[in-house]
């Protein structure tokens, strides 16, 4: 039998990421579809609902871009030039709708050779 956890801090995610075997699910505009009428046969974490891992922050050294930030909060936040790339890149992400809920780190993780935000992100 499968396992679906939906956590609430990062925290209780590697807990749980730590006992056992998971699919994480972010976003989930290609987790869904890959998985066709298939049925489900890893354990589901579903990081969707940690803030914690949402939105872009400066700090003196770096910027911290969170994996579960969505195309949309990129278009929308205020950043430097030097993010002009990623914003116009985030812009031509899917549909409206996907931009609303794909994340950042999925697109890295998918690993599609269309995956629109890789070059900004180099």
């Amino acid at each position: 039998m499968i396992r679906y956890a939906k956590p609430t801090t990062v925290d209780e995610a590697l807990a749980l990421l730590g006992e056992d075997r998971w699919r994480i699910l972010a976003g989930g505009t290609d987790f869904y579809p890959a998985q066709g009428a298939k049925p489900f046969r890893d354990n589901i974490l579903d990081i969707n609902g940690l803030a914690e891992l949402r939105g872009i922050e400066e700090t003196d050294e770096y910027w911290w871009i969170g994996a579960r930030t969505t195309w949309t909060d990129i278009v929308r936040l205020p950043l430097p030039p030097a993010f002009d790339a990623l914003k116009s890149a985030a812009r031509e992400v899917g549909s409206v709708q996907i931009q609303n809920v794909a994340s950042i780190a999925g697109n890295l993780c998918n690993a599609s050779p269309a995956a629109d935000g890789v070059p900004a992100l180099l």
